[in-house]
């Protein structure tokens, strides 16, 4: 790992670290300094311990756009640092919980200087865990190769890191250009909202849009590429972004370098020695290397605003290119979990506040309860270390809940007035009543994390039975060439905890179109390993959503006395979602719906694809869909790999839904919706039921029973490779 500027630097950074030094020791020894006058706070923005998110900008135009983007704006002055810093919040993923920023401008646009002021930053609000750097950039055009070509007012996302272009090596009397990757550790949680706002954008949305007017926008006759000192045209865009005057998001490597670069030879030769290279601007190297020094986190987002040479240069598209790269940063933060400051503790949690409409449901299913209610009981089951309280607080289940919810978490992070309703659910036995008000006390565990736990203190042991056998198959596409992919199999033996082993077969380069004959190598091996269990076995299709509506359960297995049979006939197949797998920000939502499915009988609910063809009929089932968190079944109004199909099943992930039906044929006959209902009314059994329907298709000959259409998505959060531990 090589610094930018390396010697200057580092020199620097470990100055402002000896200086911070200094700075604690006079603020703990009067006798050593000065009393330090009192802090400068203005009356808005966030308090110091509240600031987790830092923003480094070098223009005015770049600040202005930052700044005009927060909530709560207010100022900061510390009198040992001699910046002054705007704070103020920006929304996160919880809306109680917004993050703390603070924004500096710096007075020089160079590495060295942007390494200086991060430290300053740094020490000044010690509880930043990532370093934002938000701005303009000079774009490297490739008009040749359209799907790399940048143009002004678009957006650049370093998630491919920082290269330091001007790192050289002095051999012989001649400079060789190096290009070293900047030292510091790229944020991974900015990463992932990354490829969150990624997602979005193929399902049509700009979560970014909203907050830049394209309206604002400079002329088009104003973006004009020379090369070799002649203006040549730009590739035409057709994407639906481009013909409504909003900018292209751009995910690559940054270019940093003390270089004010005004020389288009020189640019196009960056271009051509650094494939992934987007941009190029002064300040990321140093702001890399600093954080590294304290162990923090970057990132960086660039708006283009001119192409680095001397004949189109001019200042035109500062400001559009500013909030560009703001309105970005700003979207990237919504789609970013809140941070922990060093003034956020955690000691106990009562029960969480209920929204209206959760409120408006358990008063409604309270209302309905029997007259003949042991609350006396249900009470000592839930808190028998307690003294009896009042009679008042006896005297009515509400009573005791609104009591109860005054009451800090165990240790198991559960909130006793959550026992106290799922207990109170139980007591009612087969009461219909008991079932639903059990379901909303799971929904609401489940959304707060403890859904697992508050399962435990019921006594169900049924949320986490042994596992059969499972043979994953984890197909993965070429990032470059999407006709290919690698195919990796996991194999768990069956009659215990979920620990899969990687098979010894593979991973295997395939092109898309030979997937069937790597499979069937990978059963053949599990079923090798499976050689001592009795069970049914299961194969799960782990695949990113582009191949979902593969017929995966007709692939056939191994030859075997002669004859390869369909998988369907012999296993319980089902397909997962690769891209959640591997999103943590969805698991949370993911796993309260989950226990939804192993309920019994089933409290949740199956929601239907939308048949209104508009975008507000869609908007308002989305909606929906996201709002009532009963949902955990949903059924494609058509196959995934059509667009609209697409829509609903990113809606369904988004909202943590774990299983999805379609058929694939389009449009969906009357029969299969028949078929697909009646599948859905018991969800705990989809996969042992699916398997049946195929069965009876395929032995009826029968080309239209849905039996041979149906697609099952069935996503057990509890079964994912991304945290399981594979064993080799």
């Amino acid at each position: 790992m090589v610094f930018a500027a390396a010697g200057s630097t580092l020199v620097l950074i470990q100055a402002q670290r000896i200086l911070g030094t200094m700075l604690v020791c006079a603020r703990t020894d009067p006798g050593a300094w000065p009393m330090s006058p009192t802090r400068q706070i203005d009356d808005q923005g966030a308090a110091p311990d509240e600031v987790t998110i830092g923003i480094l900008t070098a223009l005015a135009c770049e600040t202005n756009a930052v700044v005009s983007l927060l909530d709560d704006v207010g100022g900061y002055d510390d009198p040992q640092d001699q910046n002054h810093y705007r704070t103020g919040s920006l929304p996160s993923t919880d809306a109680a919980r917004p993050h703390g920023v603070a924004v500096l401008m710096m007075s020089r646009d160079n590495t060295r200087s942007a390494a200086y002021y991060c430290a300053n930053m740094l020490r000044t609000f010690p509880g930043i865990q990532i370093v934002i750097m938000v701005g303009i950039a000079g774009g490297l055009p490739r008009p040749q190769t359209p799907d790399r070509h940048v143009r002004l007012g678009d957006i650049v996302v370093a998630t491919e890191g920082i290269v330091d272009y001007t790192h050289v090596r002095q051999e012989h009397g001649r400079s060789e250009p190096r290009g070293r990757q900047s030292a510091g550790l790229i944020s991974q949680r900015l990463l992932r909202a990354a490829r969150e706002l990624q997602l979005e954008e193929l399902s049509g949305n700009y979560p970014w849009a909203r907050w830049l007017d394209p309206e604002h926008r400079p002329p088009a006759e104003t973006d004009v590429l020379y090369m070799r000192g002649v203006p040549v045209p730009h590739p035409e865009r057709t994407s639906i972004a481009s013909l409504n005057g909003l900018p292209r998001v751009h995910h690559g490597v940054m270019g940093s370098g003390d270089v004010l670069m005004r020389d288009e030879q020189a640019r196009d030769d960056l271009a051509e020695r650094f494939p992934d290279m987007l941009a190029i601007e002064m300040e990321g190297s140093g702001i890399a290397a600093s954080t590294s020094a304290e162990d923090r986190a970057w990132f960086m987002v660039r708006g283009v605003a001119d192409y680095a040479e001397a004949a189109g240069k001019t200042d035109t598209w500062h400001r559009f290119a500013s909030n560009a790269a703001a309105a970005y940063m700003r979207a990237l933060l919504r789609m970013t979990p809140a941070l922990d400051g060093p003034g956020i503790r955690l000691w106990g949690r009562a029960l969480p506040a209920l929204t209206p409409p959760e409120l408006t449901e358990l008063e409604g299913l309270l209302r309905r309860l029997p007259s003949a209610v042991d609350v006396r009981a249900v009470w000592q089951d839930t808190v028998p270390e307690l003294p009896r309280p009042s009679p008042e607080v006896l005297a009515t289940p509400a009573a005791a809940i609104e009591h109860l919810t005054g009451l800090n978490a165990g240790a198991d992070g559960v909130p006793p007035a959550l026992v106290f309703v799922a207990r109170l659910g139980r007591s009612l036995g087969d009461d219909p009543i008991g079932a639903e008000i059990v379901g909303w006390a799971v929904r609401r565990a489940g959304a707060t994390g403890v859904g697992e736990a508050l399962r435990a203190r019921l006594g169900d042991t049924a949320a986490a039975p042994p596992v059969g056998p499972v043979l994953m198959i984890d197909i993965m596409t070429d990032g470059i060439d999407r006709g290919s992919c690698r195919i990796s199999g996991y194999v768990h033996e069956g009659g215990g905890p979920w620990r899969p082993r990687a098979a010894r077969v593979g991973p295997s380069d395939v092109a898309v179109t030979d997937i069937e004959y790597a499979a069937r190598e990978l059963v053949a091996e599990a079923e090798r390993l499976w050689t001592g269990s009795r069970e049914p076995a299961a194969i799960e299709f782990v695949m990113p959503s582009g191949l979902l509506d593969l017929p995966v359960q007709w692939f056939t297995g191994p030859l075997i006395f002669g004859r390869s049979e369909p998988l369907a006939l012999a296993y319980t197949v089902v397909v997962r979602s690769r891209d959640r797998m591997y999103e943590p920000r969805v698991r949370r939502a993911w796993g309260s719906r989950w226990l939804q499915i192993d309920a019994k009988p089933f409290s949740g609910r199956v929601l239907w694809g939308t048949t209104a063809r508009s975008g507000a009929a869609f908007n308002a089932w989305a909606a929906e869909l996201q709002s009532d968190d009963r949902y955990a079944v949903v059924v494609l109004s058509e196959p995934p790999d059509s667009p609209w199909g697409r829509q609903e099943l990113f809606a369904a992930f988004r909202a943590g839904v774990p299983v999805v039906l379609w058929d694939r044929r389009l449009p969906r006959p009357g029969e299969s919706t028949d078929g697909i209902r009646s599948l859905s009314r018991e969800p705990s059994e989809l996969p042992a039921n699916t398997k049946r329907v195929r069965v009876e298709a395929y032995a009826g000959d029968d080309a239209g029973h849905f039996g041979h259409w149906v697609a099952l998505l069935w996503d057990d959060p509890r079964r994912v490779l991304a945290d399981a531990g594979v064993e080799s």
